[in-house]
């Protein structure tokens, strides 16, 4: 065939439109008007006159490139339309173009596109997993040249690429659709080979979701219907007679059969979901759920193409279906969607549990609000011996990982005999709270939410405050009787003079990384909250408590002896799970950091106040009158708001993303908890009102919430 660009009539129409259209808005990789009449007939006649197989695909993915890959949308837009064009006005550049592509698609085969393009097939853990997506955006997987899915991947190979997509008009895509499949439907205009594809791809599917909907977690969390009754089993038999149905009466017959035990599939994944509300979640369910729920969202848009009765539909369903293809393919290389599929529902579970151990730590009343200032206090003095033993490990100069031991030891210690005694740790408080925050928000609607809000706020805000200034005024008590106390028992001070001397030029807020510290420290506070909401929720899944009340060494010591041990880790597991992996993470981040030859510490607002107080006892009242005290206790005060701050932020973040709470609103409880607090400010301060209860009149004053504005 010859070159459609050597014509005089194309050269002339090439002029025109290069003189209506002017510059090009894309750039300089954007051809203008003339040279797209030259660009599109030239790909388009190479691919037509491609005499190979592997020539026919590296030309088809040439033309597609060449309009797909523009800078601009109007660009996109523009090259796409003229392609369109030229195909209409030129009868016999598109018989060859239809005739070329058929030949081509009919060597290739689709059944790993239609299968498994974003469709999770098999679980190889997270990490594992995003290790291997994120080689293959470096070294992209080499797929058989007759694949597919291998076209479609460099066809479409950006996020840009795929979304124009579904941008495009549905005029635009019925011409397309009109390229590649001239009959009556689609499913009828394509090749053997492609509606044989189509087959197994839908076999192939109703057997993955048979075999992840058979395994014992979920039948465990199901109905509980037997083997041969689960709607997972009767679904491959469904599929295999939907397939091959020899009429269309037959065909839409074994439709309306296939659709619902479909329907009946999906009643079954939300059983699922609701038992795991309650029992706890694992990634390994979570990534069965998600391949059963996208394998038959897929096996949906092609059952379509089977029963699209009209043009119209076939072209409507096939869309979708590509749609699909392309998305999908995308996402199966990409890190986002694939943290999001597993991470979403374990984080809220792990925000949850978090949350149940938060509401102990929030004053609702006044007597409550006094028992945190007591708890608070007791912490605080048992902080100061914590403080002590700290200081003690570091003037050893042990070795780094028997530093960060010992001092990690020391550290969890403490935080699980806080736990046991009921006693108060303000930095341990904001995660937690934090949890219970957003389940406040997700748990309710309307104006009655925002009261509850800002209500919990001020609840949340006093009690931080009582916690943290019962403990820093104990530890300062403390550590100043500490010293009396050892200065009299031992006649000399506690701290060296160089430890005392070390302890306040660590705490300039200006001339060391305070700050810094502080902000590391508020992070490590908020790991620790969730990774004891993952043991609790962990324990939960595995039924780890009703494993110890029935283990066969009751026999020995007493099942009520075993029963018991099994409340108590029911009860405590969470808290001793954070304290204990707190306090490590406490003690091992300035090791690991000086492994790599880091200067990084930790600043921990009571530990510190404890250090600070034991440094200024060791000087008397002499600290009073030096500028390194008052430097020292600016310190303490930054390192006071970062702790608390960027814990409570992190973890609310966190916590109202898990629950799907938009970023808008987000903003807006932001922006409304700010104005209730410059409206009272008293009230986030102190319980006021009966019982420390929020008074009628405020809750009758809350705007509506469409009114707020972040």
């Amino acid at each position: 065939m010859p070159l459609l660009t050597d014509t005089p009539d194309v050269r002339a129409e090439a002029a025109k439109n290069a003189a209506l259209s002017g510059p090009s808005s894309g750039g300089a990789t954007d051809p203008s008007g003339a040279e797209l009449m030259l660009e599109l007939p030239r790909r388009t006649s190479l691919f037509v006159d491609a005499a190979t197989f592997e020539e026919r695909r590296l030309r088809l993915e040439g033309l597609v490139r060449s309009i797909w890959s523009a800078r601009t949308e109007r660009a996109f837009s523009l090259k796409l339309s003229r392609w369109l064009q030229l195909l209409a006005q030129d009868q016999t550049l598109r018989e060859g173009f239809q005739s070329s592509f058929d030949s081509m698609i009919g060597a290739m085969h689709s059944v790993t596109l239609f299968a498994s393009a974003g469709v999770p097939s098999h679980h190889h853990g997270l990490v594992s997993e995003s290790m291997r997506r994120m080689i293959q955006r470096v070294l992209p997987s080499v797929h058989p040249q007759s694949d597919l899915a291998g076209l479609f991947a460099t066809l479409f190979p950006s996020s840009r690429d795929v979304e124009r997509l579904p941008s495009l008009t549905p005029e635009a895509f019925i011409q397309i659709a009109d390229l590649v499949s001239p009959a009556a439907g689609v499913i009828h205009g394509l090749e053997n080979s492609a509606r044989s594809d189509m087959k197994e791809a839908m076999c192939l599917l109703s057997t993955r979701i048979a075999s992840r909907g058979l395994t014992a977690a979920m039948r465990q969390r199901g109905s509980g219907l037997p083997v041969d009754h689960s709607p997972f089993y009767r679904f491959v038999f469904e599929t295999e007679t939907f397939v091959n149905a020899a009429s269309s009466e037959a065909l839409q017959n074994a439709f309306i059969l296939w659709s619902a035990v479909a329907r009946r599939c999906r009643e079954e994944i939300e059983q699922v979901h609701l038992h795991m509300e309650k029992t706890g979640v694992s990634a390994d369910l979570m990534f069965d759920l998600k391949s059963i729920e996208s394998s038959l969202d897929r096996m949906s848009s092609i059952a379509a193409i089977y029963i699209a009765d009209s043009r119209e539909a076939s072209v409507a369903a096939a869309r979708k279906l590509f749609d699909q293809l392309a998305i999908g393919q995308l996402s199966d290389l990409r890190l986002r969607p694939l943290l999001s599929q597993n991470l979403n529902l374990l984080a809220r579970k792990m925000v949850e549990r978090t949350g149940v151990g938060g509401e102990h730590y929030i004053a609702h009343s006044r007597s409550d609000y006094w028992l945190m200032w007591r708890a608070a206090l007791g912490g605080g003095l048992l902080t100061v011996f914590t403080a002590a033993f700290k200081m003690s490990i570091l003037g050893k100069h042990f070795p780094l990982f028997v530093e960060g031991f010992l001092t990690g030891t020391n550290y969890a210690v403490s935080f699980v005999l806080l736990q046991i005694f009921g006693l108060a740790l303000a930095t341990k408080q904001p995660s937690m709270t934090a949890a219970t925050f957003a389940g406040i928000v997700r748990q309710n609607r309307g104006n009655a939410r925002w009261v509850k809000i800002a209500d919990f706020v001020a609840e949340i805000t006093r009690s931080q405050l009582a916690a943290a200034l019962g403990n820093i005024i104990a530890v300062v008590i403390g550590a100043i009787a500490f010293e009396q106390l050892w200065q009299r028992m031992f006649s000399k001070s506690y701290l060296p003079l160089k430890s005392a001397q070390h302890v306040y030029q660590t705490l300039h807020p200006f001339t060391s990384g305070t700050a810094f510290f502080a902000i590391l420290t508020g992070v490590i506070l908020w790991m620790a909250a969730m990774i004891g909401g993952w043991c609790e929720n962990f324990s939960v899944y595995h039924r780890v408590t009703e494993a110890v009340a029935e283990h066969p060494f009751g026999r020995r010591i007493g099942r009520q002896r075993m029963r018991r041990w099994a409340d108590i880790l029911e009860r405590d597991l969470a808290g001793w799970a954070t304290s204990i992996s707190l306090g490590y993470l406490l003690g091992f981040t300035p090791v690991i950091a000086s492994f790599f030859g880091l200067h990084i510490d930790v600043r921990h607002v009571t530990l510190t106040t404890g250090t600070l107080a034991l440094a200024a006892a060791r000087f008397g009242t002499s600290s009073f009158g030096a500028d390194w005290f008052y430097w020292a206790v600016g310190g303490i005060g930054i390192t006071f708001v970062l702790n608390l701050g960027v814990s409570f932020s992190i973890a609310a973040y966190v916590a109202l993303r898990a629950y799907d709470v938009p970023g808008k609103e987000q903003r807006q409880l932001v922006g409304f908890i700010f104005k209730a607090f410059l409206k009272s400010p008293l009230k986030f301060m102190l319980p006021i009102g009966p019982d420390g209860e929020t008074p009628a009149a405020t809750v009758r004053e809350v705007p509506d919430p469409t009114s707020i504005q972040p």
